[in-house]
């Protein structure tokens, strides 16, 4: 399992993007900030995309996503080593009891010629005895080959939990425990394609002034309204749907089977109940209130995944440059001058 797949040519261009990044913020190219800016710009784990939007500049900071994104890599390198060793051991036991195999056959095939060809007793006699401790050894042989397939399902057991687990924490954003980036990624790979009808549709939410929430009352508790929102699009979509993480405050909403209408409805019964909510905080007596602005978009037959996604990201632009708690679809997006 390969963890970086982008092409020479893309490695290249992010490896430019990083070095420009860190210069234009006054952050060290030194190795260890260069990988987890690498990370960072692939916008592949949310757990870096976040850490490094709260401190652009903080060595500890970077030690401890350097680390993050090691202990990463070696996971799944040792899982890598796992599958290989088991592989290997299989091919060594299925050759050695190949070998096995073949010495009994030619034993029983010697003795079966020499039964043939004398009548001698005490000969006959011999010749079954060999046969019999033959066929002992090659029952012994089978019960150990068995044996070790029965190890075998057990380590194949216990990978298939590793890269279960393995499986579901790459794909799901650490804080929040809803799908992140990849897991976005891997449910268009499953339900979107070129000739998808366009009854498919998206919908990204951003919580208006977040910061001012992490810098009046802490970022545990702007932890805890993220956590919050999460569960609560969690419980608000359909089971065919898909709700993620998109990096800092914003999530996203992949709808199959909604037209561009019951997005909308959708998007604006979701602004209305976040409007409405009162968050009680934690070892106090005073409750938060907050707002989001959510942008809508319809997948068009044909087209790019990227555009698809794009135009529900520019419509959530215009509905934070034009008042905030608001939701916008892409057909009033591409009619207002704060479109991008």
């Amino acid at each position: 399992m390969l963890h970086y797949r982008e092409s020479f040519a893309e490695s290249k261009l992010l490896a430019e993007k990083v070095l420009e990044e860190t210069v234009r913020r006054g952050v060290c190219p030194n190795p260890i900030n260069f990988m987890v800016w690498y990370e960072y710009l692939l916008k592949r784990d949310a757990f870096v995309v976040d850490r490094i939007t709260v401190a652009t500049d903080d060595e500890q900071t970077a030690i401890e996503l350097f680390n993050h994104i090691v202990s990463r890599i070696c996971m799944m390198s040792e899982i890598d080593g796992l599958v290989l060793k088991l592989v290997n051991d299989i091919i060594s036991d299925m050759n050695g009891w190949e070998s096995t195999l073949e010495r009994h056959t030619l034993i029983l095939e010697q003795a079966l010629s020499d039964l043939s060809a004398k009548s001698d007793v005490n000969l006959a006699s011999m010749v079954v005895k060999n046969v019999v401790e033959s066929i002992k050894d090659l029952t012994d042989s089978a019960k150990g080959m068995r044996s070790k397939m029965e190890e075998v399902r057990s380590e194949v057991d216990n990978l298939k939990k590793q890269l279960e687990v393995s499986h579901k924490e790459a794909h799901t954003d650490p804080l929040t425990g809803i799908g992140n980036r990849r897991a976005m990624d891997k449910f268009v790979e499953d339900n979107l394609d070129e000739n998808s009808s366009d009854s498919f549709s998206c919908i990204i939410l951003d919580i208006d002034f977040f910061k001012r929430i992490n810098d009046q009352h802490g970022h545990m508790v702007g932890d805890s309204v993220l956590r919050f929102i999460a569960k609560l699009l969690q419980q608000a979509i359909k089971g065919q749907d898909f709700v993620g993480r998109f990096g800092g405050e914003e999530f996203i909403m992949l709808l199959p089977q909604t037209s561009a209408s019951n997005a909308y409805a959708f998007a604006e019964k979701l602004r209305k109940l976040l409007q409405d909510t009162n968050l009680k905080l934690r070892n106090s007596h005073d409750t938060l209130k907050f707002t989001a602005s959510l942008g809508v978009s319809t997948y068009r037959k044909g087209e790019k995944v990227t555009d698809f996604i794009n135009r529900a990201d520019n419509a959530l632009y215009v509905a934070k440059e034009t008042g905030r708690n608001r939701v916008v679809d892409e057909i009033e997006a591409s009619n207002t001058k704060y479109s991008q």
